[in-house]
Formats: C-alpha cells, sequence, structure tokens
C-alpha cells in the first residue's frame, strides 16, 4: 500500500531505542544528580526494580518511584538549564544517523512529522524543534510553585496513549497515508494504526 500523490503523509517516530541506541530517561536523571549521587540513591529502589522484574510492580508504576526519588523538588528553571545542557552534550551521542537520516528524508519530502515518546518533553521538545519535527509529544512532569512535584502530569505517553496524544495534534489521522517507527511494545498501538508500519532493524 503506498500514498497517493494528493493524500498528505505523516511520518510518526518513537524517541528511545528509534532515534537514539540507549534508553534516555534514567541517563538524564543520572546526569541531573550526579553519578555517585545516582547510584547512592537508587539503593532504596531496588526492592521496587526487583518486584518489576517477577511481575509483582506494572514498570510505570516503578517508574514513579524513580522520578519522586530523582526530580522531586527540583525547580523549574534549574531542570530548563539541565535539559539544555543534556540535549547539547549528552542527546548528540546516542543518536542513531541512520533514523536522522530517515527523518531527514521524510523532512526533505514535505511530510508531516511527528516525535511520539515516554521520555518527558522538558528535553523532549527542545530536541525535537531543534530537530524540525512539527509535532512532539511525550510525558508531561509534574509542577507545583515552580517546582518538580516528583510526579506526572496526566498519563504515561506509552501505548495506547501515544495513538490518543497524536490525535490531539492531528485529529484527522485517517487523512494521512502514516509511516510509523518503534522498537517496544509501548509503541505497538502506534505501529497498528500505520499504513507502514516499521518495527526495529528498518534502518
Amino acid at each position: 500500500m503506498q500514498a497517493t500523490s494528493t493524500q498528505p503523509v505523516l511520518a510518526v517516530f518513537d524517541f528511545d531505542g528509534t532515534l537514539t541506541d540507549r534508553h534516555t530517561f534514567w541517563r538524564y536523571m543520572r546526569f541531573i544528580v550526579g553519578t555517585q549521587s545516582f547510584w547512592l540513591r537508587i539503593v532504596p529502589l531496588l526492592p521496587k526494580m526487583l518486584s518489576v522484574i517477577v511481575g509483582i510492580t506494572p514498570l510505570m508504576q516503578a517508574r514513579l518511584a524513580f522520578i519522586a526519588c530523582y526530580l522531586g523538588g527540583l525547580s523549574v528553571e534549574q531542570e530548563r538549564e539541565h535539559a539544555k545542557y543534556f540535549i547539547t552534550e549528552q542527546l548528540p551521542l546516542w543518536l542513531r544517523p541512520e533514523a536522522l537520516r530517515r527523518l531527514q528524508w521524510h523532512q526533505s519530502m514535505g511530510h508531516v512529522t511527528a516525535l511520539v515518546s515516554n521520555s518527558p518533553e522538558n528535553y523532549l521538545i527542545p530536541w525535537g524543534q531543534a530537530a524540525g519535527f512539527d509535532y512532539v509529544c511525550g510525558t508531561r512532569l509534574a509542577t507545583a510553585k515552580n517546582k518538580l512535584t516528583g510526579g506526572i502530569s496526566g498519563t504515561n505517553c506509552v501505548e495506547r496513549e501515544k495513538v490518543t496524544r497524536l490525535k490531539g495534534c492531528l485529529n484527522n489521522l485517517d487523512d494521512f497515508y502514516i509511516y510509523a517507527y518503534g522498537d517496544s511494545s509501548g509503541d505497538d498501538a502506534l505501529l497498528g494504526i500505520a499504513n507502514s508500519p516499521f518495527y526495529r532493524n528498518w534502518y
């Protein structure tokens, strides 16, 4: 199946493991608190990690414990500065050149491009805008009184929520011929709405 000459094309990319060669969020938290502090603080979280491994605790629930531990109480301004340095100093080291070439091809063809990821919008939006994405959706870290609360606002941007968030940007998805790129079960719903889904090893 191919797009017609008049049909608009939408290319949707996951971030971690798709545009990058590794997961970035826990590395972002390590970047903020420092390597030594990161590993010291992880000790109380080890039982939670074990419960995820044995299937007792859902991964997204455990993820909230990490966010609370490492980001709770950080000022919005401090976190914003960390994000600036992270996307210039760290993220470029982990980007897949072949994935960026695919993104740039879509852009050169005039396709609408969207980045939809479970990574936090705090660094996803500035990076995605610099990369030329038309739309960027990610998990939103909650704030109150100019500080990060250690929680999230709304729902983790994963599984069906990825499609919901994409529809919030483009409510006429049926009008598009959709390319989707992902690498995990969290992308299944997104890949499911695509005319041309690509799961891993598409480079």
